[in-house]
């Protein structure tokens, strides 16, 4: 008897390990059919807006876990501007600009770089003034990504995919640094005789413009 359920036991471990690595390779196919298969592998649901086309490829040759399947899903999506976004047990698949507007997970932490998702990020400056910020690098968002700025509490609001807040972050991490002292001084001496140079030419300006006698 218990060689039995030892025997039931190993099978039922070797049909969940065999189970765990499905085939995913699409070369050219259609995104609908790439979400059909995934989702009758993992048992997942998904609703999928009809604006949801076009086609994608896949090109991964060795069978791979569910866990990397939805990340390959998630990219071939979003390479095609559309995004999943986790609603209870369901995963909705929708354009991106659509998830960004009413269906997007918001967090202060650093989301995870995968599986590519969008996310709405903010980010607590402590060095930098964030409408600066915002000001000054807006072209770090990607074409589906938009940056703004709450000045209250001098935060940066970026939606944007996981793979490029990641890349953002980097970024924040090395300019959102205390500056030197020395190089704060020379800074703005450099500052003051610029603002002294362009008042000085154009007052000259102003003396060169002929007055009109009333």
């Amino acid at each position: 008897m218990k060689t039995a359920l030892s025997l039931i036991l190993l099978f039922a471990v070797s049909f969940a390990h065999a189970t765990e690595n499905i085939k995913f390779y699409f070369p050219n196919e259609d995104i609908w059919k790439m979400i059909e298969v995934y989702s009758k592998a993992s048992g997942q649901k998904f609703v999928i807006d009809p604006g949801v086309r076009g086609k994608a490829s896949i090109l991964v040759s060795e069978p791979v876990t569910l866990e990397e399947a939805f990340n390959q899903l998630s990219t071939a999506l979003a390479l095609n501007g559309f995004a999943i976004s986790k609603q209870g047990d369901t995963m909705v698949v929708k354009s991106a600009r659509n998830i960004q507007r009413d269906l997007v997970e918001i967090s202060t932490e650093l989301p995870s770089l995968r599986p590519e998702r969008m996310v709405t990020w903010i980010y607590t400056f402590k060095n930098l003034p964030a409408d600066q910020v915002n000001r000054d690098l807006r072209i770090l968002c990607s074409k589906d990504g938009e940056m703004n700025v709450f000045t209250a509490r001098n935060q940066i609001i970026i939606t944007d995919w996981t793979t490029n807040l990641n890349r953002v972050a980097a970024l924040f991490k090395e300019l959102d640094k205390p500056v030197d002292p020395t190089i704060a001084k020379i800074v703005a001496t450099a500052k003051k005789e610029r603002e002294s140079t362009k008042k000085e030419a154009t007052n000259k300006t102003e003396d060169k413009t002929p007055k009109v006698e009333k």
